[in-house]
Order: C-alpha cells, then structure tokens, then sequence
C-alpha cells in the first residue's frame, strides 16, 4: 500500500517546495526492502517506476506540490476582505486550510500559477496554499482597502486587538456621521452627552491588565504589573497609534472603501447594524470628528465600522495566567476561596497562619491527611491547607495511550477547573479555566462542557461568537485564541471576565488571554505568520489531542 503526504513544514524558504510528495510505505506491505537513499531526488524509487501492467503500483505526483514556496523577502499579496479563502491547490473545489484577513500581507509567488476559474490569477503563498486574487485579494498594494486597513491583530500579545464593551446601545456608522445623522439614529443622544460630559471620568476609567505583564519568547508570563505601567491613554484604548486625525478614507463626509462588515447594507447607507449594550468589540484605530460630527470620538471595528467612542467601555483583559510545571511537576494547586490560609501543624493541631493571595500558585507534595475531621494537603513549604480552599491539578493514576514520545496532549478538568499542558509524560503548564456552566451535565440538554477525546481542528486568531457559544448575552467579537476541536465548542481567550477558576460558560474552555495565548502557539496546528487561522489537514497538520474529563 502507497500513500503521499506533504513534505513541506510551515518553515518552509527559499528552494523549497509548497507540498512536496514523498512516498510512504506503510510497514509489513512491502517486506524486506532496502530504505530508498532518497525519495524527491533524481533517483526515483523503482516502487515508483513500476508499472500496473507488471503488477506494480503507479504514484502520479501532484504537479501543485511542486511550486517553490515564495521567499520571505518576495512579493506581496494583500486581502481585501475579512476572510480570504488559502486553498491546498489553485482549485475552488479544492480543501480550504486557512484563511486570511484585511490587514494582512502575505509572500507570494511572482507570477500565478493557474487562471483557472480565476481570471487575476491564482498564486502561491508562503509558506503553503494558494490564493486567488480578484475581489477578495490583489497584488496591488495601493488597493485602497488594503491602504486604509492595514493592521493586523498583534500575536505577540495576549489581546491582539483594543477591546471594548459597549455601554449602551448604538448604531455601526459606516461614514462618519452629521450632527442630524447622530440624533435620527441614536435614541436619548442629548441626555447621554450630557451625562457621559459629568461622568466620564468614571465611566472612562481603566485599569492595567493582560498586555502590561511582562512575557518572555516563550510566552511565559515573567513576573508582575511593573509599577510604572500606566493604563493607556484614549487614543491606545480604541487601537490608535497616537494621531487623532480623521482618516483619508473617511474624509469629505464620504467613506471612499465598501462596507466589509457580513451586515448587508446598500451603498448609500450610513449605517449598518447597531451593537447591543454590553457587545465585546474589537478596535483597530480611533479619531476625533470634526464639528459638523459634534467633536466626538469614534473608534473603527476590525471590519471599518466606526463606533462612538463615549458608549464604549475600554477593556484591558485579565492579567491572571498560569504556570510552569517544568521545574516543579505535579501536584500543584491555585488558592481559589477567599480567606484561604496557610496553616501550621503542631501536635497533632492546626494553627493558622499568613493568608494566600487571591489564585496564588502553591506546588505540593501528594500528602493528604485529615485533621481535626478537615481534609488537608501538605504544600512543599511544609505547611498545610485546606483542600477545599484550592483548585488542584493531581497526578494521574495513569497515563493514556497517546502519553508517549513527547506527543503534546492537554488535558482539562472539569471538577477541578484545570488545564494542564504535557508534552508525552511531562507536565509543562498548568492553569485555571470556565468550563460549561452546568459542570457535569448533559451537553445536549444543558450548557456544559462534553466530555471525550478530541483533537484541535480549527485554529483563529480571533473570531465572532454570540450568546449560543460564549457565557455572554450578546454578541463578542474577536475572541481570542480561538481552537476548536468538537463543532462549536473551543479552547479560547476570554476578555470579558476574571473569573477563571469556576463553572460559567455556555460549554467552551475559557482562558485567560495569557494562558490562551500561550497554548494557541504550543499547540498544533502551527499557525504561519499573517494567517488568520490554519485547519488541521494533509498540508498543515493535525491538531493537538484535547483531553477533557471529570
């Protein structure tokens, strides 16, 4: 039996193949051959070169799996659109294995490689897959989307974009609006300005949270806040990048790009949709209108909408994240009740002690004992806890059969509420998280987590989910570290709450946007540099096994 796979990794450069195939035979098929000295070299296999007529087998190489991956250095592709199709072959038939996002440049090849179905041409991208450029996509970098959306989330960050929850209701302006305009489709707008001109200090304020704490390559959170981290300023909080300037696609009173919202809305629109009050946006810039717009602030979705900055509460996402394990192994605990205390064990008596920190990390040493009718556990510091007053990530009485050879595998509790990341038979990461609401229930009838072994399938940086999927009643858009491995259901960063620790979502993994972060670039499938997300497949990979129990 003869089967082909991608050759080609994600780190793929010059003088490399997009999908190179290379033959596999599978074992006890084929006895007793000789190891073939090189399978993609001019030498081809004489396995390959049989013939069906003398009764051997044929291997027809795919021609697409040869086109050289684009130098880092190359040309440019830019969408044009907030999700832009990368196909494994220049066919619209063909699997789709990611996508990419307005905001984006990706390398490509200097020239397509196929016009079929595609009049501008189907090109490679780096580091695999094609994409076809037309409406969706061009080459053209002064394209005047491309021009006027040109960021990208940032995946050195725990929160890729600004966030922000909506403070009441309003409408997705897509031009900016007159004075007129914001009265006709903004209910009670003189008595908001009036009240947010008394109140806006408080109602503006901010603390510091999941991008001030420092983080190494790794993704390892490093130490504490700095104490002169400083909440960001009104232009930073609504993804400026410090000018306050109208943009050039923006001015005139007109908008000179297309709505790229899936909201349909005819051209001449001023708006399109409303965000209900508490919605979770995403922002990618931010201005200050003129007075014929009142002088307000707006800030602008990451799909060109344009939202009034002052019915907008800025975010800054829990700075709460896990630990390593490398060091210390398994047992280890959270501190997850208030009040919970250290104690001293002295003759056979409990005497308290300091207090922990709210979440603090406490390794442990497996003993339990039960003292004066509590049940304890021993930290390694020789003093003792109560066990309720913890969330414990144990040692497994066994491993399971995929624990081996340094395979990555998470594993997530859902009595506990913990997640532990491991890497064959060695612990590496463990943190708190929100599974489904309803804990251990059924979750075809109540909003839990299922229980089973899974594997990751689908990978975004961000993406929209609504009150069917997340623990929110309204609509959040770009959540976080999104990696789904059963339907709907998903490991993903949450920027609405800190609660992490205990039971509250609609049946999802949430995740402290540290700790999101942090397993999204551990985990399979690797997502390539400016690719919004990745689908486990023949060309990129299959995905990490999720592992999620009582």
């Amino acid at each position: 039996m003869v089967t082909t796979q991608r050759a080609e990794t994600l780190a793929g450069g010059r003088g490399r193949w997009i999908g190179a195939t290379v033959l596999t035979v599978v074992a006890g098929i084929v006895p007793a051959c000789d190891r073939p000295t090189e399978v993609l070299g001019r030498e081809t296999p004489a396995l390959v070169k049989a013939v069906p007529q003398n009764g051997g087998l044929e291997v027809q190489p795919d021609p697409w799996a040869l086109v050289p991956v684009p130098p880092a250095d190359g040309p440019l592709l830019a969408p044009v659109a907030m999700n832009v199709p990368i196909l494994s072959k220049p066919d619209r038939h063909a699997e789709p294995i990611g996508y990419l996002r307005v905001g984006a440049r990706v390398a490509r090849s200097a020239k397509p490689v196929s016009h079929r179905d595609c009049p501008d041409g189907w090109y490679a991208i780096r580091p695999l897959g094609f994409v076809c450029a037309g409406s969706d996509a061009t080459t053209k970098l002064d394209h005047p989307v491309a021009r006027a959306i040109a960021v990208e989330p940032d995946r050195t960050q725990p929160m890729p974009y600004r966030y922000a929850f909506a403070r009441a209701i309003g409408p997705n302006y897509l031009r900016i609006p007159t004075k007129a305009e914001q009265f006709q489709y903004e209910m009670r707008l003189d008595r908001h300005l009036r009240n947010y001109q008394k109140l806006q200090e408080k109602w503006d304020a901010l603390t510091v949270g999941a991008n001030d704490v420092p983080i190494d390559e790794h993704g390892f959170a490093v130490g504490a806040i700095p104490e002169h981290a400083r909440p960001m300023d009104m232009n930073m909080r609504y993804g400026g990048s410090g000018d306050d300037a109208v943009p050039w696609w923006l001015a005139g009173n007109d908008r000179k790009i297309p709505n790229l919202s899936s909201y349909q809305a005819p051209p001449y629109a001023v708006i399109a949709d409303r965000f209900k009050r508490h919605a979770g946006v995403a922002l990618i810039g931010t201005f200050v209108a003129g007075p014929e717009a009142q002088g307000r602030r707006f800030a602008i979705s990451t799909d060109g909408r344009l939202l009034p900055a002052d019915k907008l509460k800025a975010d800054s996402g829990s700075p709460f994240h896990g630990a390593s394990l490398r060091e210390v192994g398994l047992p280890v605990a959270f501190a997850r009740k208030a009040g919970a205390t250290y104690w001293q064990l002295e003759s056979s008596r409990l005497r308290a002690g300091e207090r922990l920190g709210w979440r603090e990390f406490i390794p442990l040493t497996g003993n339990v004992r039960e003292i004066q009718g509590i049940r304890m556990v021993e930290a390694r510091n020789g003093k003792w806890l109560r066990s309720s007053d913890l969330k414990t990530a144990a040692k497994p009485s066994s491993l399971p059969s995929w624990a081996k050879k340094g395979a990555k595998w998470i594993d997530i509790s859902i009595v506990s509420q913990t997640l532990t990341l491991w890497e064959g038979d060695v612990p590496v990461y463990v943190t708190l998280v929100s599974t489904g609401k309803d804990g251990l229930g059924d979750p075809k009838a109540t909003l839990s987590t299922p229980q089973g072994t899974y594997r990751i399938y689908q990978k975004h940086v961000t993406t929209t989910m609504d009150s069917e999927v997340a623990d929110h009643e309204f609509e959040l858009r770009d959540v976080p570290w999104v990696m789904y491995f059963k339907g709907g259901y998903a490991l993903h960063g949450a920027y609405w709450h800190d609660d992490f620790g205990r039971v509250r979502s609609h049946g999802c993994v949430n995740v402290a946007p540290i700790d999101a972060r942090f397993i999204f670039t551990w985990s399979a499938p690797e997502l390539p540099e400016h690719w919004h997300a990745a689908y486990a497949s023949d060309a990129v990979g299959e995905g990490t096994i999720v592992s999620i129990h009582k």
